[in-house]
């Protein structure tokens, strides 16, 4: 989902379907609903983006699917500023831009409750 990077005059709610992705660890991003606003600061342009999100995320162990719950508040900058996160454009992928927050928000290591009990079983 393209918006243009403007500041609102108040939160926008818009839903969110990622399908496509190619990060190895997450089976599924089930659709959500997220919050962001776009305020103008000095040299910066920042989108304040909240949400929660259901995940099916690949076991660390035994790849097996495990549900997971994410809730996201954070700030991403734009500007040509060596501060920011991203260079300024007028357009921006939201769905790209959450996918990252998803990415960098969600567990490193996540176990299905068979491997805890293969773990305590082996022992």
């Amino acid at each position: 989902m393209n918006i243009q990077l403007v500041p609102t005059q108040q939160k926008q709610t818009v839903s969110i379907h990622i399908t496509k992705h190619q990060v190895v660890d997450i089976i599924d991003i089930q659709p959500f609903e997220t919050s962001y606003e776009i305020i103008q600061k000095h040299d910066q342009t920042i989108l304040q983006v909240e949400g929660e999100v259901g995940l099916v995320l690949a076991c660390s162990k035994t790849l097996k699917p495990v549900e997971y719950h994410l809730t996201f508040d954070t700030e991403v900058t734009f500007g040509n500023l060596d501060e920011c996160d991203f260079i300024y454009s007028n357009t921006i992928n939201l769905n790209d831009i959450l996918l990252g927050i998803i990415v960098s928000e969600k567990p490193y290591v996540i176990y299905h409750e068979d491997a805890l009990v293969e773990e305590s079983t082996s022992s």
